[in-house]
């Protein structure tokens, strides 16, 4: 369990925490910095709540808790993933979010010693079918990405 004192006796000369769960445990946050430029794991930090089908009280409860923005950012992170063929431990990462009428995307892949980065961002009109195929297909068109991909696939 992380806590404050733990944190502060670490000899660290730097790490990374969700801020969060730093604000959750109560830990104070000092010299910090957004890590803008990082693009996230798929899907990162999204909650999904399943229910038996058969319960149709709890589905309709469920549903009212849906964020119908979230649902169509989370499956474009996800459907790239997959497109990529990537499993939960592969250096992909994807971000989408909407901006007005439109999904800005942006993914990467990333070699393990960080020496090899291809990343695509576009933007898609949030009626668009397909955002995460179309993402990963854009990807894969540039320079090294597949050859990147085969490599962590090993």
């Amino acid at each position: 369990k992380m806590s404050a004192q733990k944190l502060n006796n670490e000899n660290w000369d730097g790490a990374i925490f969700a801020l969060a769960g730093l604000e959750r445990l109560e830990i104070p946050i000092k010299n910090s910095l957004s890590l803008d430029w990082m693009i996230p794991a798929p899907a990162q930090g999204a909650i999904m709540v399943v229910g038996r089908e058969s319960d149709k009280k709890l589905i309709s409860q469920l549903h009212r808790l849906n964020d119908a923005p979230t649902v169509l950012c989370v499956k474009a992170e996800r459907d790239f993933l997959r497109t990529l063929q990537g499993g939960c431990s592969a250096p992909i990462g994807a971000l989408a979010y909407i901006d007005n009428d439109n999904i800005r995307f942006k993914g990467c892949v990333t070699d393990s010693d960080g020496k090899v980065h291809v990343a695509v961002e576009e933007v898609f009109e949030t009626k668009a079918q397909d955002i995460g195929e179309k993402a990963a297909e854009i990807l894969l068109k540039q320079k090294g990405a597949a050859a990147l991909l085969n490599k962590i696939k090993g």
